[in-house]
């Protein structure tokens, strides 16, 4: 079946490693540090070198690409798959590497994006794009929603893909008009928005399964799985829960502590790197009572959950600094170290004020 679509592999991989070869004649223009990976609040945490950024991501892209192909086509149930399906598997990639590398040249050299929406609008488009097709989606084990009762029923299976497609663009129109009218704290509802997504369409497929079972056309027995789907889909499930359960545990989770010794204060953190610092190596330690949110607005890399934001940031008043903080607190103690910035707070104000009064005990400045 991979003969059969050779000519679109072979154009939809060249579309794929095209920003290679524009990265290439755009070498001397190019930074040396490029950012390659922003949050979902648009904020910068992943810089690489030049040449990690223009090759590495869209060698990536290239290889999932083949993999999906690969995968898709070795499934005897897509030999009668619509073309339009089909077609996003072979396109979706192509268009990805186009528009993410748009988005990594054109911030390396200075062209003026939101980051922000430009994410929004590129995840809305696919779920509208995916979500139109999807009814079209015929059965098969690799394209579309993928659970017992939709795999041995056709009933059920085009039940549920013609909910799932309403479902999806429904979600992509929601996800592109928050992103066109900038929605606060839009980043925050983006997780629990594609466990929706996800999670909805399978609770349908189950209860339309039931319903099926009440009125006599289903049979139990036809959804029983062969051994080897049953520990297919019981492996699905448990990365499935422990992917959830690591992306909660890293959003709700992560501390740091400050100990104050003789010589050196020690930043003890989970999540990120400690840090000491020499009492003698201060130069000036500021207490402010309002923590600039534009100060944590650009991280170049380090780690940011619902509570804390750590690691190496960037803005047009320090530059490059480091910071240590609690996102819950207004205040924070900005300390200049070997004239380099060092931002820290408490958990609270009255905490953020016992650091900076020890800190000035201590360094007696």
């Amino acid at each position: 079946m991979l003969k059969k679509y050779r000519t679109q592999l072979i154009i939809s991989s060249i579309i794929i490693l095209l920003p290679i070869v524009a990265g290439l004649l755009m070498w001397n223009n190019l930074p040396e540090t490029m950012t390659i990976h922003w949050n979902m609040a648009g904020e910068a945490d992943g810089i690489s070198n030049k040449s990690f950024a223009i090759f590495i991501p869209t060698i990536i892209l290239f290889l999932s690409h083949w993999l999906c192909v690969w995968v898709t086509t070795l499934d005897k149930s897509n030999k009668e798959q619509s073309s339009k399906v089909l077609g996003l598997v072979f396109w979706i990639m192509p268009l990805t590497s186009l528009l993410v590398n748009a988005v990594i040249y054109c911030m390396a050299l200075e062209i003026e994006i939101n980051i922000q929406m430009a994410v929004y609008i590129l995840i809305a488009a696919m779920f509208l794009l995916i979500g139109n097709y999807l009814p079209k989606c015929k059965q098969n084990s690799t394209i579309g929603v993928k659970v017992p009762w939709t795999l041995k029923n056709e009933e059920n299976w085009n039940k549920t893909h013609r909910f799932t497609g309403r479902l999806w663009v429904s979600g992509g129109l929601i996800l592109l008009l928050a992103a066109f009218f900038e929605v606060d704290g839009l980043e925050y509802g983006f997780i629990p928005l594609i466990l929706i997504l996800s999670a909805v369409p399978m609770i349908y497929s189950y209860v339309y399964y039931r319903n099926q079972l009440k009125n006599g056309t289903a049979d139990q027995n036809e959804v029983v799985m062969v051994q080897s789907h049953k520990k297919v889909t019981k492996v699905s499930m448990v990365i499935g829960v422990v992917a959830i359960a690591f992306a909660a545990l890293l959003l709700f989770t992560g501390k740091f502590e400050i100990e104050f010794g003789d010589t050196s204060f020690t930043i003890d953190s989970v999540y990120w790197s400690d840090l000491i610092v020499n009492y003698e190596d201060i130069d000036h330690i500021e207490y402010r009572e309002k923590d600039d949110p534009k100060a944590a607005s650009s991280r170049t890399f380090g780690y940011g959950s619902f509570t804390l934001l750590m690691g190496e940031f960037k803005n047009q008043e320090f530059g490059r600094y480091t910071r240590y903080s609690h996102i819950a607190c207004d205040s924070c103690v900005v300390i200049t170290v070997d004239g380099k910035i060092l931002v820290i707070n408490g958990k609270d104000a009255a905490q953020t004020k016992a650091l900076y009064d020890e800190l000035l005990m201590k360094t007696e400045l």
